[in-house]
């Protein structure tokens, strides 16, 4: 008889274990799934909770949790948090290109231009026709000026979706940094033509033409994007030095004093240059 019983227990044990994990494997699904709906409803405090309670029950291997979280942490530009977690993800699922993109343009947005190029070439290896992952794998090919290897990504993008204005608006960054201003000026225009409210893609045109020597046509971008953005500097610097070159002082000092307002208590080096310009020209420096 106690032969018999001792045979007996381990199979018992066996069988606790085989019933056991799976419903703690179903409870990490239900945690994973509320995660995931406070995640949508923007409660990103209770869904972190929920996550990292399914990542608990699954022994620290959940690739879904794991990606949620990093997209959480992302949202609230805990960077460093993201990149943490969705590296978790990456290893425990290293074929998802999702993960591998949502990686690398994090890691890129943390300034790590090599640990993102890596994730992105993983990502568009994994998932060719991912247009984030392309156009991400551009402009870190551009940050670390290859732009031979980023150009291929970006025009990539664009033809995956042409409707994409800030792909374009990519690409032809690219396109002028390569001394290629016909391109980039149409590819501007049609980054225009779908968001023509968005300064920066006035004032990238802008420089294409001063590039060209198309002076009223440049004057004419910088303008408009100054109207759209009183805040963007570089575009106020810019339409001083054109209309400076134009003779048209009064305007040049107007628009050097707004670039002035807006830079000199960061840039205090350049801010005396200006003011050092605008008394050149007979005004008076605001700051």
């Amino acid at each position: 008889m106690l032969a018999a019983m001792r045979r007996l227990f381990p199979i018992v044990a066996v069988i606790l274990v085989a019933y056991a994990s799976p419903a703690r494997a179903d409870e990490a699904d239900v945690h994973y799934r509320q995660g995931r709906a406070l995640k949508d409803q923007g409660k990103t405090d209770e869904a972190i909770a929920e996550l990292l309670e399914a990542i608990k029950l699954r022994g620290g291997k959940y690739a879904a949790a794991e990606f949620s979280l990093g997209i959480v942490f992302k949202q609230r530009n805990q960077l460093d948090l993201a990149a943490e977690h969705l590296e978790k993800a990456a290893k425990l699922e290293p074929k998802s290109g999702d993960i591998q993109t949502s990686l690398g343009v994090t890691l890129y947005k943390l300034g790590k231009l090599e640990p993102a190029r890596e994730a992105l070439e993983r990502a568009v290896e994994l998932n060719p026709n991912d247009g984030v992952a392309h156009a991400s794998l551009g402009v870190v090919y551009r940050e670390k000026k290859d732009l031979a290897k980023a150009l291929p990504h970006l025009e990539k993008a664009v033809q995956l979706d042409a409707k994409d204005a800030n792909a374009l608006s990519n690409l032809g960054v690219a396109q002028r940094q390569m001394n290629k201003l016909a391109e980039a000026e149409a590819t501007f225009k049609k980054a225009i033509e779908l968001k023509p409210n968005e300064a920066t893609f006035h004032f990238n045109l802008g420089v294409i033409y001063r590039r060209q020597q198309k002076v009223k046509e440049a004057i004419g971008a910088y303008e408009q994007a100054v109207k759209l953005d009183d805040r963007l500097d570089v575009a106020h610097y810019d339409l001083g030095v054109m209309y400076r070159n134009e003779k048209r002082s009064e305007d040049a000092i107007r628009e050097l004093n707004r670039y002035l307002d807006l830079i000199a208590a960061k840039n205090p080096k350049e801010a005396e240059i200006v003011r050092k310009h605008i008394k050149e020209m007979g005004g008076t420096p605001s700051k």
